[in-house]
């Protein structure tokens, strides 16, 4: 290998300290930044309504026009949505 004359100067190298003692709390930097106009680069999060406690899957029925209208009645009445409606009943059957 071709000696290029730092060698020696390489082993003398040290990495930073983990601990800094001149940094600055996240909030003072945000306050500054705020103050001076700039805005939040974060993204914004979602409100999400409800979480899901499993995955999903796809459930395609074609049931009579009748049977169809009493379940999503059925749903709307209890304030369910269309899965919530379906794991009721099966309960209720005990499924």
């Amino acid at each position: 290998m071709k000696d290029l004359g730092f060698q020696s100067r390489l082993a003398t190298i040290r990495p930073d300290s983990k601990k800094d003692k001149d940094t600055v709390p996240d909030h003072a930097i945000d306050q500054v930044a705020e103050r001076h106009g700039f805005l939040p680069r974060e993204p914004v999060k979602k409100i999400v309504r409800r979480k899901e406690a499993e995955p999903s899957a796809k459930l395609n029925i074609r049931p009579p026009v009748s049977v169809y209208n009493r379940f999503v009645a059925w749903a709307i009445e209890n304030r369910l949505s269309y899965p919530e409606a379906l794991k009721e009943l099966m309960d209720r059957a005990k499924i």
